[in-house]
């Protein structure tokens, strides 16, 4: 072996040491305390290990519902969820339990892209992920 390829190999295999950040998907299997399964011959991600992102964090707003109190009586209600019209890639926003939900949170199943920082000691969920034809 010459010399270039011997430090050639030395390099790599010290790449692969420090485990450089990289992207992997995984599947959350649980919510409360949150786990994610990167492959099923190993134990799951806990929360111990994991940094959420704005995008897998529940967002959500309340529908206030308002009336008005007139000289002839009181009004209807302002906003009925009914009325709501809110749209997101030609799909509707949910409205559960009085909230308009612009972020669900995550829910087991799903599936979801992490990277790796901290020599693999740490993953940030980056974002859901959404397979063609409405999987995910």
């Amino acid at each position: 072996m010459e010399l270039k390829d011997a430090v050639q190999q030395m390099i790599q295999q010290s790449q692969k040491a420090t485990q450089p950040t990289e992207m992997q998907i995984g599947t959350v299997t649980s919510v409360n305390p949150i786990e994610i399964t990167l492959d099923t011959n190993m134990a799951p991600l806990t929360e111990a290990v994991l940094y959420l992102t704005e995008p897998v964090v529940e967002k959500k707003i309340p529908i206030l519902e308002h009336t008005h109190v007139a000289p002839g009586g009181v009004t209807d209600p302002a906003l009925l969820q009914s009325e709501i019209i809110c749209d997101e890639h030609s799909t509707g926003l949910p409205v559960e339990d009085g909230y308009i939900i612009f972020n669900e949170a995550l829910k087991a199943g799903q599936k979801v892209l992490l990277m790796r920082v901290q020599n693999g000691q740490k993953f940030v969920i980056v974002s859901r992920v959404f397979e063609f034809g409405g999987g995910g």
